[in-house]
């Protein structure tokens, strides 16, 4: 569960860019957050994320009070979390094979262990024949898929999308959503940040609005607020 109470964000130039936050995301929901640039949503994904400390208020998640965590303890958090960014962030001199498993070897996991589950999650994208291609040797929409796999490979309880179909085509738009409803679907926590309300408007989840810092909306089943 993710708990935002009270929560206030204030940077060192004056800027408040979340005033107030009250929000609850219980374990397995889809949820996205939604507002124009500059609204907070990115604010809040690096609260998420601890890339950011809350200025006032209280952040829970599952268990973790990230105002009050060392941190020692971030890494940890993080391992409970799978992060799919706009740009990718994949591997230049690493294949698709090899930048899905390098998430794994961070953790620990036996070279025999990490070659049957990446077959898999390259069979769960479909991109079996992209195993050993180079991200320059890849679509838009090829990468992100990669880029998905590498978030899930570890089975973290949460998915954390920042603007995931922002760089690539509506069709591959579409297909990187279903992939993450599927993945919902399989009792994981998935958080979508994003402007687009096409998107948005289709897939009829919770949808939070953020305006100015604050939560203007919030609706289960609820279309796109542009208010």
């Amino acid at each position: 569960m993710i708990e935002f109470t009270n929560v206030t964000k204030t940077y060192p130039n004056g800027t408040k860019a979340l005033k107030n936050i009250d929000l609850r995301i219980n374990d397995g929901e889809f949820v996205f957050i939604v507002g124009a640039s500059g609204a907070g949503k990115t604010t809040l994904s690096k609260l998420l994320l601890r890339e950011e400390k809350i200025t006032s208020g209280k952040l829970v998640i599952d268990g973790f009070n990230l105002g009050k965590m060392p941190q020692y303890k971030v890494s940890r958090l993080r391992r409970t979390m799978g992060i799919v960014f706009q740009d990718f962030r994949l591997l230049p001199n690493m294949t698709a094979f090899e930048n899905i498993a390098f998430a794994m070897h961070v953790v620990g996991e036996p070279n025999k262990v990490i070659k049957t589950r990446v077959e898999k999650f390259l069979q769960l994208v479909n991109l079996e024949d992209k195993a050993n291609a180079y991200p320059h040797e890849m679509s838009g929409g090829e990468q992100q898929r990669i880029a998905l796999a590498r978030a899930i490979i570890n089975n973290p309880k949460m998915i954390i999308a920042d603007e995931p179909t922002g760089n690539i085509d509506p069709y591959m738009s579409i297909e990187m959503m279903d992939l993450l409803v599927k993945i919902n679907k399989l009792g994981k926590t998935v958080i979508v940040i994003t402007h687009e309300k096409s998107i948005v408007d289709y897939y009829q989840k919770r949808v939070v609005t953020i305006s100015d810092g604050q939560i203007t909306s919030d609706r289960t089943g609820g279309m796109f607020d542009e208010n």
